[in-house]
């Protein structure tokens, strides 16, 4: 019985909320499509969502109009896969599309506190600084860093035999201990125990900070859920600033390993530059972190299996944009939605086929901005110049 009524009260108040959001659409926003909340929430908690869920239950307004928008922490944002829009966002960022800041968009929560300001969600003078100190370090990271991880991914395969493996789960292990030592120059070794704590510390926040389901409810009020989840990131915070520490230490002592950290510390030290703070410097390696894993071990993992068969950044508007019909008033998240411009029929032929010949004009469809793993633009991927 208890079960019941808190079930109903739980369902009573997710029908308020939900009236709430809907009569807080901005005019400029109201005739565009809304992926709903109860889809957002069946997103969430199904065991494969991903971006092409979202792609092909919106196909239709994505295709046509290339613009569709969620409800995220309670504020609208839009998703758009128009590449002329595309082109707009990587070139005139700053000026038209600021980055969207977590500690104003989301203030007070998993996503501010973990990853605060840093070189990807920074504006200005603020980001300017953080590129010129992340340029010096990725100029000379070497390249042997990544080198004894392989061979120990090598060994790991070949010895297992007749048997399924499971690609996508090996290589975010094999990720995660390259970035340890490419960041770090710690060795998480989750390919050779998983569950060890330092790779299940780093883990744990990393599932919260991918749980949609707190962005599409405000779950965070909850001080259970809230004190929870910041427990897990204050926890993985703690190592980093260890890390941070022990570099200082080592640095002095005239040790030299030449991963990320080291470099980014050697910037800051040149009296020429304008440096981080330690606390600076752990919110920018959590970007690199999370941003490095699972997109170099989501691509690996899809070039295996494309081998064996033949083979997710917001901004914020800082005035109102005229799009077609629509008027989206500033101060709205915007985002682009990369993976609808990249399955589109209409601007790629036979997009769900695996045709790599469609590249060999590579410089011509770059120019379209319909094709743009790495951004483009000033805030192009930092990483992208050992592609």
């Amino acid at each position: 019985m208890a079960l019941l009524v808190i079930l109903t009260i739980v369902f009573i108040l997710f029908l308020i909320y939900n009236f709430y959001l809907n009569t807080k659409i901005p005019n400029g926003l109201k005739d565009i499509h809304t992926i709903t909340l109860i889809e957002n929430i069946k997103n969430s908690i199904m065991e494969n969502s991903s971006a092409a869920k979202y792609y092909l239950n919106s196909k239709e307004y994505f295709d046509n109009d290339g613009i569709a928008k969620l409800q995220i922490g309670g504020k609208w944002m839009c998703l758009l896969s128009d590449p002329t829009i595309a082109k707009d966002m990587f070139l005139r960022t700053g000026i038209y599309f600021s980055k969207l800041l977590f500690d104003e968009f989301l203030p007070d929560s998993i996503l501010s506190h973990h990853f605060g300001v840093n070189i990807v969600h920074s504006n200005g003078d603020i980001w300017k600084r953080a590129r010129h100190i992340c340029n010096l370090a990725f100029k000379v990271l070497p390249i042997d860093l990544f080198v004894d991880v392989g061979f120990k991914l090598m060994n790991i395969m070949e010895t297992i035999d007749n048997k399924p493996i499971d690609v996508v789960d090996l290589m975010h292990s094999f990720t995660l201990d390259v970035l340890g030592k490419a960041v770090f120059d710690f060795d998480f070794n989750n390919l050779g125990n998983p569950n060890n704590v330092y790779v299940t510390t780093y883990n744990e926040v990393q599932d919260e900070v991918n749980n949609f389901l707190f962005l599409v409810l405000p779950l965070d009020l909850i001080p259970y859920f809230k004190n929870r989840r910041l427990g897990k990131v204050k926890k993985l915070q703690k190592l980093f600033d260890d890390f941070i520490k022990n570099k200082h230490k080592s640095m002095a002592a005239g040790k030299s390993n030449g991963d990320l950290l080291e470099l980014m510390i050697k910037a800051c030290d040149d009296p020429n530059n304008e440096g981080f703070n330690d606390i600076e410097l752990r919110y920018n390696l959590a970007i690199f972190m999370i941003a490095g894993q699972d997109t170099t071990a989501n691509a690996l993992a899809t070039i295996f299996y494309l081998l064996a068969v033949q083979f997710l950044p917001w901004r914020k508007l800082t005035e109102d944009l005229k799009y077609k019909n629509h008027v989206i008033p500033a101060g709205t998240g915007v985002s682009l939605f990369i993976y609808a411009m990249q399955h589109s029929p209409k601007l790629w032929e036979n997009p769900e086929e695996f045709i790599p010949e469609r590249f060999e004009n590579e410089k011509n469809i770059n120019g379209t901005y319909t094709w743009t793993p790495f951004g483009a633009g000033s805030r192009m991927f930092v990483i992208f110049i050992y592609v």
